[in-house]
């Protein structure tokens, strides 16, 4: 089709009231329109053939609808400044040419030192509107000449003259702005390998879309580091490059299809390509998951892609499952959602682009931006499944989606309580499981800290995490979860379900699911009342998650009086602040507080998360003495832990004692082992999981035994475990 038949002119006013010319590229019309414009060489040349056309008529901006692209003078007037030195350059190569014909004796046949030089200076008409490929071409034909050792007079006369020519109209092209933007990057690296990927950086960093400004920040060259590199999601398809620059914390998180690098790339895409354009896409008439959609438009797509393609079963697989989450508009979000290493997803504005927490590697930046259909296609997705509303009225949208691929909590932000009218974040909720074994190697804990928790866990005594957003509280409560007993009835309360399923190690587990912070339906329905519900319900543990309202605390402390004890969290800088929670925001008594147990301070720095206390309430009853004692605190200098008051006079073995034959050699001798095991655990190898929780059911089991079974038990399983790795 004729670039012509694509491209017209509109007028509009600008916010001053002035007129403003356009010209539009409406390649919606266009039958050979590619999916990412600056990606397609076609696109690109079709954009400058129509520039160069109209290179003598005044206008303000391109309008290229089909990626929404709004290019600025301030950007097309670097093509028009180039254009205007062409007839310069087109005279130089055809003095190279002419140059050759009239000093060569060779000229009726091949250059005898430089085979291929005609290659180099035979362009199409349309190709001389690219300046970077000029550009290019004579850097890298001037070093193939200088390279050049010859003997023969006239050889060496028309190297010479092909030289001089040749620097000529690198002179031209070097005086360009254009080119000296160009210069700034290093072409050799594997971002600027190729001039599509320039001129998406140029156009694109400063480019305007039709339904907002998005800002692309600027690509930094600096040197990158590979630290990190993984498999992830349905069938390995993804592949994960993590990397990091000098001087700088965050990360960088980069994402490719299984086949990038393949020497049949190309190949993989075209197929994609072809079999999504072949896909039908179905009308219901009733909301479908998202999982069956996946599902749908993948056996769509296998059935195509064995009718034309010869590829292998594992091959099929991957490629429709690629082209079923592109069908359905997820191909960037998607890596992300399927990364279970990855532990929040976060996009700030539609200007910005989304950055993420990772489990081993903290904050990372990524190259994944949204334009704005995007953005509707992520509201409208949440929107749908929620049956809820986004708009003036109702600015925020909280809903959890769980299926195979993935289980996250997603949270859009609109106007008016978000200024750039779109923010998202995505926390997951499928995180890996990390176990004690984890805990211990990541530093987290230490073995005699671990072995005093395990030793309460068992005794049923309620453990109390809290610290600021993100320092791991969550993680802590699910490993020293999978601690428990095998026969303990265990009872889960949350908001949402963030406790890990155990029904494959053979516990017992109920769970509820009950109304969120932000949502006021019905109040029997509400955490607080489900908390009280679990006195006739006869739990050994309670797991009541996130304690977020005054009303859920106070439940939380009816069910610790009346003798209810398990695991819980909750925000706060440190143990008084949270303690003066309890008392002044929340208005709990003070002697409630007693039956707290144990509390947990934990804290993030770095991305290393750690224990940095173990706490009791204080039982004195002199109100003017601190409210807490430390049994454990971790000391940064020595980068260890220290025991401030001997367990055995903690307030939670006192209480133990009151009901139990407990002397001191024998807890000390427990103690003794349990802190042998996590030792154990932190220098062996990773221990699968299911292994791991059955040795535990086992320690619980004897450990109830007598201290010689236990023992016994121990150094047989430790005994066979080294021989046999």
């Amino acid at each position: 089709m004729s670039t012509k038949d694509l491209t017209y002119f509109k007028e509009k006013e600008n916010l001053d009231g002035k007129k403003e010319s356009i010209l539009i590229l409406d390649c919606h019309k266009c039958p050979q329109k590619e999916e990412y414009f600056f990606k397609s060489k076609k696109c690109i040349y079709c954009f400058l053939d129509t520039l160069f056309k109209n290179r003598d008529r005044k206008f303000d901006y391109i309008s290229i609808l089909w990626n929404e692209i709004l290019i600025t003078a301030n950007q097309f007037n670097l093509l028009l400044d180039y254009f205007k030195t062409l007839k310069t350059i087109k005279r130089i190569y055809s003095k190279i040419k002419k140059t050759k014909n009239q000093i060569c004796n060779y000229k009726e046949f091949s250059c005898k030192i430089f085979p291929n030089i005609s290659s180099f200076f035979n362009f199409k008409d349309f190709e001389y509107y690219n300046p970077i490929l000029i550009y290019n071409n004579c850097v890298k034909t001037l070093s193939n000449v200088e390279k050049i050792l010859t003997n023969d007079p006239i050889c060496k006369d028309c190297c010479d003259s092909i030289e001089i020519s040749l620097k000529n109209i690198l002179k031209v092209l070097t005086s360009l702005k254009i080119i000296q933007k160009l210069k700034i990057y290093n072409l050799d690296s594997e971002t600027f390998k190729n001039y599509s990927n320039f001129y998406e950086y140029f156009f694109l960093r400063h480019s305007v879309l039709l339904n907002g400004t998005h800002n692309v920040h600027e690509i930094d060259m600096t040197p990158q580091k590979m630290i990190d590199t993984y498999y992830t999601g349905y069938n390995d398809i993804f592949k994960v490059f993590l990397s990091e620059k000098p001087h700088e914390n965050e990360k960088i998180y980069r994402v490719e299809y299984f086949f990038k690098g393949n020497p049949q790339e190309d190949y993989f895409e075209k197929i994609i390509k072809d079999i999504y354009h072949d896909i039908e896409i179905t009308e219901l008439d009733k909301l479908v998951s998202l999982e069956k959609l996946i599902e749908f438009y993948k056996i769509e797509a296998l059935k195509l892609l064995s009718s034309k393609y010869d590829l292998s079963n594992s091959l099929r697989e991957k490629i429709g499952f690629l082209t079923s989450i592109k069908k359905l508009n997820l191909e960037k979000l998607f890596p992300l959602l399927s990364d279970d290493s990855i532990e929040e997803i976060f996009l700030d504005s539609p200007k910005d682009e989304i950055y993420i927490n990772h489990q081993k590697h903290g904050r990372c930046r990524t190259k994944i931006s949204f334009n704005s259909k995007e953005i509707e296609r992520v509201k409208a997705l949440i929107r749908l499944y929620s049956g809820k509303r986004l708009d003036f009225r109702n600015p925020i949208i909280k809903f959890v989606i769980k299926n195979k691929y993935f289980y996250c909590r997603f949270s859009i932000d609109v106007e008016p309580i978000q200024i750039n009218n779109f923010a998202l974040d995505i926390r997951k909720l499928n995180k890996n499981i990390l176990t004690i074994q984890d805990l211990l190697k990541n530093k987290t804990i230490d073995s005699l800290i671990a072995a005093f928790l395990y030793f309460n866990i068992l005794h049923r005594k309620n453990i109390t995490v809290t610290g600021e957003t993100d320092t791991g509280k969550t993680t802590l409560i699910n490993s020293l979860d999978l601690l428990t007993s095998k026969d303990f009835r265990k009872i889960y309360v949350e908001n949402i379900i963030e406790s890990l399923n155990q029904f494959e190690f053979g516990k017992h587990q109920l769970k509820y699911r009950v109304d969120s912070l932000e949502e006021s339906n019905i109040e029997k329905y509400s955490k607080s009342n489900q908390i009280k519900t679990l006195l006739h319900r006869t739990p050994d543990i309670i797991y009541l998650g996130e304690i977020l309202t005054k009303e859920e605390a106070e439940a939380m402390f009816q069910c610790l009086a009346a003798g209810l004890r398990g695991f819980q969290t909750i925000h706060s800088k440190n143990v008084g602040s949270l303690l003066n929670r309890f008392l002044y925001h929340f208005k709990i008594n003070r002697s409630c507080l007693n039956d707290l147990d144990l509390i947990i301070l934990m804290k993030k720095r770095n991305n290393e998360r750690k224990i940095v206390g173990v706490y009791e309430i204080s039982q004195s009853p002199n109100s003017k003495n601190r409210l807490f004692n430390s049994i454990f605190e971790y000391n940064p200098q020595s980068n260890n832990w220290l025991l401030i008051k001997s367990l055995y006079d903690t307030n939670v073995l006192s209480d133990i004692k009151k009901y139990e034959d407990l002397p001191k050699a024998n807890f000390e001798l427990i103690i003794e082992i349990y802190q042998e095991i996590f030792d154990f655990l932190f220098r062996t190898n990773k221990i699968k999981n299911s292994e791991l929780i059955e040795f535990f059911h086992r320690i619980s089991y004897y450990s109830l035994d007598s201290i010689e079974s236990l023992k016994l038990f121990w150094n047989r399983w430790k005994k066979n475990r080294s021989l046999n790795f």
